[in-house]
Order: structure tokens, then sequence, then C-alpha cells
């Protein structure tokens, strides 16, 4: 037993000279800084959606409209994700992390300010671009940083702590904006995150790492691989359905015969809590079952969520968002999993073209869910979503190389 602690200490001693951290535990102030990472990233980016029919009816805009400024954050944070890992290449992934923090904690305050609905809309896909390098770098960094024997516990840290974001993001903004308005509740919710923001950046590794730069030559290979093609298609489909649940039915729950407020309705996010769950039940599922059944299986709770989501109970609503989030975060934490898994090489690289894939669809059919909910209110809806779930499934039937593990990444 002395030598094992003996190699132990060693071997953090070694890691320390390598990637310096502030002092403390060094392991703790890690998990601290990519809990900021993660609570103040997916907070900030979905903060909006909660809001879309005040500010749909505030800057008299369509929902489809409305919804770009989530949309927008999205689209922002997938194209800059290839960038901020070049860039980190470079500088190293906590000098990278710094910059992206520092610049959208300052957009966190500003953006809420701007005085048009044109140039929210292009606030917001600049803050994304911002948010980009952390989502990109966090677990890369943790990787890089911490000992191999607390990476899995440090991961699964900062997995509840985008959860947590991303459903806090969701849900205290819209209270306070029935009490001041939107723009004041967003703002107020950014001087938060740009405290959490100024914590990250003083917790974060110390020092300039530079790391060697990859070959652009592994992103041309994964492109042509049609496994991994069908990964990054499962990825974006079903968190696109999701993306249009979520943006548009809370102008249906406000409408008749319904007529819910604005708070009441924010409360249909804790839903989320199904996908945590979920996601974190992905890898014993997989062990058991594997991956392409629970490929199936998310797929099918995802169109079966959505048929319930039909139905003019509250109660069979509430079943049904209930089911298309876990079935998300199940898909989604099985097909990230899968396409580190598969790729070879650049696996880095891998699951940055995931990433892109996965935030571009949420981009892209949570706007055409507008065009949906435009045309045939929440039963067109529905069916676009449907057949984005149909399409996941059929990709998810090709041959596929089988995992043994999957671990949960970020959520949405």
């Amino acid at each position: 037993m002395p030598s094992i602690r003996l190699t132990e200490k060693e071997t953090r001693a070694a890691a320390a000279q390598q990637n310096p951290l502030p002092t403390g535990n060094p392991d703790r102030r890690l998990s601290a800084a990519l809990w900021c990472a993660g609570v103040a990233t997916f907070a900030l980016m979905y903060a909006p959606q909660g809001l879309l029919t005040q500010i749909g009816h505030d800057a008299s805009v369509s929902p489809a409209q409305a919804s770009l400024l989530v949309s927008a954050a999205t689209l922002g944070l997938a194209l800059s994700v290839l960038p901020w890992a070049r860039f980190s290449d470079r500088v190293g992934r906590p000098t990278a992390m710094r910059y992206a923090a520092a610049t959208a904690g300052l957009l966190a305050v500003a953006v809420p300010w701007l005085p048009t609905f044109d140039a929210l809309v292009a606030g917001r896909f600049v803050q994304g671009v911002a948010l980009g390098g952390l989502p990109a770098l966090a677990m890369t960094l943790l990787h890089e940083v911490a000992a191999p024997a607390r990476t899995a516990a440090l991961a699964g840290s900062y997995v509840a702590a985008t959860s947590l974001g991303g459903l806090s993001g969701r849900l205290l903004v819209v209270p306070v904006a029935d009490h001041l308005g939107w723009r004041p509740a967003l703002a107020i919710l950014g001087v938060g995150l740009a405290i959490l923001m100024t914590i990250l950046i003083a917790l974060l590794p110390a020092g300039r790492r530079r790391v060697p730069v990859p070959s652009t030559g592994s992103l041309a290979i994964h492109l042509r691989d049609t496994r991994l093609l069908a990964l990054f298609g499962i990825g974006a489909l079903l968190v696109g359905g999701m993306a249009a649940v979520f943006n548009y039915l809370p102008f249906r729950l406000e409408a008749a015969p319904y007529h819910l407020a604005p708070t009441v309705v924010s409360l249909i996010f804790l839903a989320y809590l199904a996908g945590t769950a979920g996601s974190r039940a992905a890898g014993w599922l997989v062990g058991r079952l594997g991956h392409r059944t629970v490929l199936v299986l998310a797929c099918t709770f995802m169109a079966g969520g959505t048929v319930l989501s039909v139905a003019g109970s509250l109660v069979l609503i509430l079943l049904g968002v209930a089911a298309i989030t876990a079935g998300l975060f199940v898909g989604h934490a099985v097909a990230s999993g899968m396409v580190g898994a598969h790729a070879k090489t650049g696996r880095a690289q891998a699951t940055a073209l995931y990433n892109v894939s996965y935030y571009a669809g949420s981009s892209l059919f949570g706007w055409v869910g507008g065009i949906a909910w435009a045309s045939g209110q929440w039963l067109y809806v529905a069916v676009l979503v449907l057949v984005l779930t149909a399409l996941a499934l059929v990709l998810a039937l090709l041959p596929s190389t089988t995992a043994r593990r999957v671990v949960a990444v970020e959520s949405c």
C-alpha cells in the first residue's frame, strides 16, 4: 500500500509540473472551474428560450423569428468549435478558455440592451461564437490536466453542471421578466454569469501550454466515413427535434385553451431533468442492450413522446415532453460516445465535428419548427419532430461499429 501511495504522489507531482494549477487541491479547483464553465455556458445560451413569447410580442416578430435568438447562439457555437480547437492548439487550452470566458462574460451583460431585434440576433450569434471556446475545450482540458483516475468523476461533475446551467437559464429569467421585463431579466442573469466567468478565469490552470497542431487530414478522413456521418446526423436530427419542441411549446401553452402564465409555462423545462437522468443511464443501458438497440429505443421514446404531446391533456403533454427529453439525451450520449469509439485517429477532431453537427442541427431545426408552427400550429411541429426522429432511426439502423462503453457529454 505505501508504494501505491508514493506512485500516486509522484504521478500527481509530475502532472502539476506540466500543467500548473492555482494553489489548493488541483482536482477540486479544476472541478470548480469546469462547473463554472458548464453552468455559465448553457445558462447563457438557452436563457432566451423561456422568453420567446414575450420577446416576440414586444418586438412584433413571428415565433420563427423570435426563435432566432436561440438558433443564432447555437449556430455561432457550432461554427466556432473547430476554430477554437485550432486556436487552443497554438496558445494552450487554458489561455483559449480565458479568452472565451472574458468575451462571453462581457457580451452577457451588453447584448440584452441592443436596441433592435436584428441587433439582438447578431449579438446572440457573436455570443455563441465566444461561448464555443468553453464546451469545445473543457473535456479536452480535463483529460490533459487531471489525474487519469479522476477523469471520469470530473467529467460527470461537468455534465451535471451543463444540465444545471441549461435548466436554470431557462427557468430563472421568466419570473424576473414578469416583473422587470425580459431585457433586465437577461441582463441580471448576464451579471451573474459574468461573475461565474471571472471565477472560471481565476481557477483555470496557470501558464501557457502549447500542444502539437494536428493535421487537417483527419477531418477529411472523418467526413468520408459513412458511419461517423450517420452518428453526426443522429445527433443533429434528435437535438433539432427537441429544440423545436422547447421553442414553440410555450406559444401553445400560453394560448387558448390553456392560457397559462409564462412563469407556469417555464416549469415545463423541469422535464429537462428526465434528460439528465437519461444521459446518466445511457452507459448502463448500452452495456446490457448494445448501442444500436439503445439508439433505437431513444428514437422510439422521442417519437412516442411527440405523439403524446399532441393530446389535449396537460398531463399527457408533460409526459410527452419528458419522454422527448429523455430520448434526446440517451441518443445524444450514445451517439457522441460512439464517435470517440469509432474514430481510430483524430478523435478530438471527430468529436469537434459531432459538436458542429449537433449545434447546427439545433439551430436549423429549431428555426424550421417556426415555419411548421406558422403553417399548422402544434400538429405540424409534432409532424416535423416525428420526421426528424424517423430519419435518425434510419441512420441508427445502419451498420456501425459497436462500442463497449459510452460516456455522457455536455447537455443542450
